[in-house]
């Protein structure tokens, strides 16, 4: 059963019904959902996908005449002499109906048939439009894609109608993957896969969290074992260094300066891989403070990887020899210790979608963690949630403290954040978000400030029907 994505879908949609010719990029990493989400829309529709190859424009012809003319009831034994003639043939057919060509990973096309860009700008300008034809064309490397979207240079610069960059799901989606089961238990999953999508949907309901971790992960034929394989780009050199770097990240690495010690390497060389990995959208930069001097720090955005390279990494070939049980076994408490810490990412999913929704006191701006490094309370300041208001509202700041713990939220935390927010102090209002797993203390229940709002799993989970 096909899940989310009802935005994008809406879009496509009103693409589709426009009549006219529409041309369209649809990009995101690896493994996000493009072609699923694809394959939705073209459903009950007059439409032709091919899956460009990582081969020669020869083989990727040939492929793409046999899958175009047996779509059509043609011999497909018989192949077009070029693209172009390709193409005449889809402009012929999508003159009698609307018909949506979509070419994905086009990236790989483009490799070898350095032209074929050329090409598509001289139909979407010319015959493309004589039809009633929506192209897409689809990708996972997104720098390429975002290149030939904001490149002046590049042929099909402004010619697209619509983009669409997809990303992980928003929280309501992400959490129909796991709606059936315990609040505790949609919580453990979406703070190890977050909204991903392509994580989420392996998950068996009929086995407990840690029966579905030991097998996706812990087994010689775990799904997951190989992860960064299945989810990282394509064709990146050097991969040892790369897999250096995003394991001192997991490992709680967080400065340049200290990731590249961890690596063993000169800070200015490891500087290429970060901005690498920032471009592949495998590394997030993240805003903090050293005393008064603003600085930047790097964290993995997607749980899973997180997870990844902090406990499989170096027992890969353990598990892989049959003793990932035993791994498993060991590794106990600190899966539950990294499940705890990502009940911060769970929490902020929530509090993103609630602002997108216009469910907080006003819009803020991207809800991200905060660090306050030697500050002037003496002590290092983390925030698990900091924005700013937007517009009119810039004089509201939101903080949000997130507790995983047995024990309900007191008010001596509520004093300690008070004390951290202090740091901020040229906001006329601020909005404390405090959610917590095990609830409040009576004296935290019984408070009337309009400006603490208090969440607990009910809230996180409450369907949005109930809302």
């Amino acid at each position: 059963m096909f899940v989310g994505r009802a935005s994008e879908l809406m879009e496509l949609e009103e693409r589709w019904k426009s009549g006219q010719f529409e041309f369209g990029v649809v990009y995101g990493t690896r493994r996000i959902g493009k072609t699923t989400m694809l394959q939705e829309f073209v459903k009950g529709k007059h439409a032709f996908y091919f899956q460009a190859r990582k081969a020669d424009e020869k083989d990727n012809l040939i492929a793409f005449s046999r899958e175009w003319r047996k779509l059509q009831g043609m011999d497909e034994h018989v192949s077009y002499l070029s693209f172009s003639d390709a193409f005449d043939s889809i402009v012929d057919c999508a003159k009698k109906q609307r018909l949506i060509l979509i070419i994905d990973e086009i990236a790989y096309l483009c490799q070898k048939s350095k032209a074929i860009l050329s090409l598509l700008q001289f139909y979407m300008d010319g015959r493309f439009r004589e039809a009633q034809l929506m192209v897409i064309l689809s990708g996972s490397n997104v720098s390429f894609m975002e290149e030939m979207l904001n490149n002046r240079n590049d042929p099909l610069y402004q010619r697209a109608t619509f983009q669409i960059h997809l990303e992980k799901m928003p929280f309501g989606e992400a959490r129909q993957f796991v709606s059936d089961l315990p609040q505790e238990v949609q919580t453990q999953y979406l703070g190890l896969f977050g909204a991903h999508p392509y994580y989420l949907g392996m998950i068996n309901h009929a086995l407990s969290f840690q029966e579905n971790v030991r097998r996706l992960l812990y087994s010689k034929y775990g799904t997951l074992l190989d992860a960064p394989e299945k989810i990282l780009p394509s064709g990146v050199s050097d991969q040892n260094m790369y897999n250096s770097v995003i394991r001192s990240v997991a490992m709680g690495k967080r400065f340049s300066k200290e990731i590249a010690e961890a690596v063993g390497v000169e800070n200015n060389y490891v500087a290429k891989y970060l901005s690498s990995l920032l471009t592949m959208q495998v590394l997030e930069k993240r805003e903090s403070f050293i005393r008064n001097k603003k600085t930047n720090y790097y964290a993995i955005g997607d749980n899973l990887l997180r997870f990844w390279y902090r406990f499989i990494f170096d027992q890969r070939d353990v598990i892989q020899n049959g003793l990932g049980d035993a791994a498993f076994a060991e590794d106990q408490e600190g899966i539950m210790d990294f499940i705890a810490r990502a009940f911060e990412d769970v929490a902020l999913m929530w509090m993103e979608e609630q602002n997108r929704k216009g469910h907080l006191p006003v819009y803020y701006g991207t809800i991200r963690n905060y660090i306050v490094e030697h500050s002037r309370l003496n002590r290092s300041v983390e925030l698990d949630g900091l924005a700013e208001g937007l517009g009119r509202n810039k004089n509201h700041l939101l903080v949000v403290e997130c507790k995983y713990r047995k024990v309900p939220f007191s008010m001596g935390m509520l004093a300690h954040l008070k004390e951290s927010a202090s740091l901020f102090d040229a906001y006329d209002v601020v909005d404390y978000y405090l959610v917590s797993k095990a609830g409040f203390t009576s004296e935290i229940t019984a408070l009337t400030d309009p400006h603490i709002h208090l969440i607990t799993l009910d809230d996180l989970f409450r369907s949005s029907t109930e809302e």
